[in-house]
């Protein structure tokens, strides 16, 4: 005699808006992390590289323009003939030259951080493809077969439910016998009884 035994709808229930909550949000946080990479992406190639390759070239006019207010500086005779201190644009040019500087390290490192994560970016997606893969088609197809099974079920327990629905519904319940929550119902399909055979003649 075969048995098929569910012992509680509900929980099936709770597991199917429990697999619809979780594809959701994986779906959510999937698309997070992609919308996150291609904003960095276009942070990197075009506000962070025009931004330091425009102050790259401002600071470098800067330059030129401190070293010639230098220069001038050390040509110019005052009335006695002496040449005046030069301090202040001596100062400037260091200031310039400092951010000159600053701007070629950090368009540097911009580009270092472009190559980076140009190579990052496809290790990312292949690591989540997997994952992704269950999300968006196998946990879909679970809530499917769920579904299928709870309509049967509801179907098989209804009050004066069909025959063909009765002798239909436990096949379908036998999928996911041995649950241990909520109400328990359990329904015999019975079986072909074995004929009895006859006993062996003992032979002297």
């Amino acid at each position: 005699m075969a048995e098929a035994r569910v012992d509680s709808i509900d929980a099936l229930k709770s597991l199917k808006a429990a697999m619809l909550k979780f594809a959701e949000g994986a779906n959510v946080a999937l698309g997070d992390a992609e919308s996150e990479i291609m904003r960095t992406v276009t942070w990197l190639e075009n506000e962070q590289t025009s931004y330091w390759q425009l102050q790259e070239r401002k600071r470098m006019e800067m330059v030129g323009r401190c070293k010639e207010a230098l220069r001038a500086k050390r040509l110019f005779k005052d009335s006695s003939g002496r040449t005046p201190s030069a301090v202040e644009e001596e100062k400037a040019l260091r200031v310039a030259l400092r951010r000159m500087e600053e701007a070629a390290q950090k368009l540097a490192a911009v580009k270092k951080a472009k190559i980076k994560l140009e190579k990052e970016i496809p290790l990312y997606r292949a690591s989540v493809q997997r994952f992704a893969t269950d999300v968006q088609v196998d946990v879909p197809m679970g809530v499917e077969l769920l579904e299928t099974l709870l309509v049967s079920l509801d179907a098989y327990t209804s009050p004066g439910a069909p025959d063909e629905v009765v002798s239909s519904a436990p096949s379908a319940a036998g999928i996911v016998s041995g649950g241990e929550v909520g109400q328990s119902m359990a329904r015999a399909v019975d079986g072909d009884e074995d004929e009895e055979k006859p006993k062996e003649e003992i032979k002297e």
